[in-house]
């Protein structure tokens, strides 16, 4: 049976790349909510609004993915040739900083004088972001002959190991110097201030490192030194969320990078590998990280639907056995008719019912940390209300099945040879009849998390059901697509599991799914 199940979850794969791609063609079909007033932003392809959702990339193949080297060259190209593009190349310029200079300076000389005037000029704010104080930038002769000097005197720092030992030691200790070196480093610094801030214990070196990166960039998110962690956890998942979604602008494509890239610098490349690498992004709504979301909304919700599909099984079999074995009384007919009652009634309706006679002594609605508190009860209430149509359904399933049983031959000679009531019911009709039923069990979990998500609104339970009707309110698109993906994961898994539970329960069932997996019963 474990090669059955391996040969599931590997059919399974295809199936959830066929379920991205529909969630993606939903997301991006969601109105783009970069409204006209942003249309002078639109024109600075760095400060897009519409990148968040990379909606500025192309939806699958993008045969020219632009990096910092085509941007910084193309920029260098319009200001060189003047006129009204390139008062934006500069301002592009400008963002791209210390990242663009190694692909700049080196070709300076290869410019006239005029076009090389006007790039050193335009490079100027990027001098005073780096802390110089010469007089006369702005001046065309001047400013070439700064840049020159500093690409002679400075060449040999913009690179990879020497990066890499500025942001270390500006992290052990906070010196003049230290600063002052990464500080004329500028945005080529980046690259290892982002890694640096995930590795990062002390919050001293943190609100270090995201200041320097905060000057670079104009980015306010800063972690101060007396931070809580929540506070320093929310900013450094902020600037790894920026990162991910700016990366291209500050880093260069090289050899296969640039092959790579023509796939995964899409909307949908970008879209797989944040959810690939567990960089699920940040909620829109609050700034909280979806991943740290998930983990504590998430055991709420599969407590919840486990436990409501363990106590539908508990209640529905013994009333299907029931039920079948007094078919046609008057006890029959009583329970059929308040279990389709049950099953009419909407999952909303039983939890706003219960929730009427016992919340208001039960259910605390005092918020805490964003969510709202609850009781037990509060819990054990939702889970009743959830399983009130599953419960309907269910036994009404294992009535029929075992009304079928109950008509085999081999249940009327064990009859006939006197087997006791309780194991003929138990023993032999009951794991029959009980086949049809655990099937249902992984098509009931989607519409329990359906229900859920209504039941914990009712109660104020601070499950994914909660989160996401929040997010419903805000447009939280990251968090809508990350819930979807991740509940069609756990449906998936469930009906591989209703598989394997009904190989285990019928021998014959097992010999199908063994040969058809090419293996031997053992």
């Amino acid at each position: 049976m474990l090669r059955v199940a391996l040969r599931r979850i590997l059919w399974a794969i295809p199936t959830l790349f066929g379920i991205s791609l529909v969630v993606f063609f939903v997301t991006t079909l969601i109105p783009d909510p970069a409204s006209a007033a942003h249309e002078a932003e639109r024109r600075d392809p760095l400060s897009d609004p519409r990148r968040a959702q990379f909606k500025d990339l192309p939806r699958f193949l993008n045969p020219h993915p632009a990096d910092v080297r085509s941007r910084a060259e193309a920029d260098v190209v319009l200001i060189a040739a003047g006129g009204a593009p390139a008062e934006s190349a500069a301002r592009e310029l400008v963002q791209l900083g210390g990242a663009a200079l190694p692909y700049i300076l080196p070709q300076l000389d290869n410019l006239g004088p005029g076009a090389r005037a006007r790039v050193a000029v335009a490079l100027a704010p990027v001098a005073q972001r780096m802390g110089f104080t010469e007089t006369g930038l702005d001046e065309p002769g001047e400013a070439s002959r700064f840049w020159e000097r500093f690409w002679e005197d400075r060449a040999v720092d913009f690179t990879p190991p020497a990066v890499h030992r500025a942001v270390h030691r500006l992290t052990q200790q906070e010196t003049a110097l230290r600063e002052r070196d990464l500080l004329e480093l500028d945005t080529y610094a980046l690259s290892d201030l982002i890694l640096a801030m995930g590795d990062v214990t002390d919050r001293h070196a943190l609100a270090r490192l995201t200041e320097m990166a905060s000057h670079v960039t104009g980015r306010p998110s800063l972690a101060m030194e007396d931070a809580t962690l929540d506070d320093a956890r929310r900013v450094r998942a902020d600037w790894q969320e920026w990162w991910y979604v700016h990366r291209e602008d500050y880093v260069a494509f090289d050899g296969t990078e640039r092959v790579i890239a023509r796939l995964a610098d899409t909307r949908y490349g970008k879209w797989v590998l944040r959810g690939a690498s567990g960089r699920l992004g940040v909620s829109s709504r609050d700034g909280e990280p979806i991943l740290d979301k998930l983990e504590a909304r998430a055991p709420l919700t599969l407590a919840l639907t486990g436990l409501s599909l363990l106590l539908s099984y508990a209640l529905a079999v013994p009333l299907g056995v029931f039920t079948a074995f007094r078919r046609g009384e008057s006890v029959d007919l009583v329970l059929a008719v308040i279990l389709f009652a049950l099953y009419a009634l909407p999952t909303f309706w039983a939890a706003e019912i219960l929730a009427r006679i016992f919340a208001p002594s039960l259910v605390l609605t005092t918020a805490t940390a964003g969510a709202p508190a609850f009781s037990q009860t509060s819990f054990i209430l939702g889970v009743v209300a959830l399983s009130v149509g599953s419960v309907a359904v269910l036994s009404r399933y294992e009535r029929a099945s075992m009304l079928d049983v109950l008509r085999q031959d081999y249940i009327r000679t064990a009859r006939a040879k006197g087997v006791p009531l309780g194991r003929l019911l138990v023993v032999h009709a009951l794991r029959n009849a009980l086949m049809p039923v655990v099937t249902l069990a992984g098509l009931q979990l989607p519409a329990l998390f359906g229900g859920a998500f209504v039941v914990e609104e009712v109660f104020g339970l601070p499950g994914m059901g909660y989160e996401t009707l929040r997010a419903v309110e805000a447009h939280d698109a990251t968090w809508l697509t990350t819930t979807l993906l991740v509940l069609s994961v756990i449906a998936m898994l469930g009906l591989i599991a209703t598989d394997v539970a009904a190989g285990a329960l019928d021998p014959r069932v097992r010999d199908t799914m063994l040969a058809r997996a090419g293996g031997s019963r053992s």
